[in-house]
């Protein structure tokens, strides 16, 4: 009984992980022009998501867009 719990626990972990999982989004300030990096995706109007539509997996992967986008190093 107590593997079956068990084995039921870690696949319910195994399964929301993913779910849990911070995404970052690289975004420019319409009035300043400058990037930064969000843990969530914006939902107001004063920026605007300059990475696409998909997000990074981790801050470092943002940092690294962050300078190769034109976009952005121009701010």
């Amino acid at each position: 009984m107590k593997a079956t719990i068990l084995t039921a626990s870690v696949l319910i972990i195994a399964m929301a992980s993913p779910a849990l999982a911070r995404n970052y989004y690289l975004v420019q300030n319409i009035k300043t022009h400058k990037c930064s990096i969000l843990p969530k995706k914006p939902k107001g109007k004063s920026v605007i998501v300059v990475s696409g539509s998909f997000p990074y997996k981790s801050r470092a992967e943002a940092r690294a867009a962050l300078r190769i986008l034109p976009v952005c190093r121009l701010s």
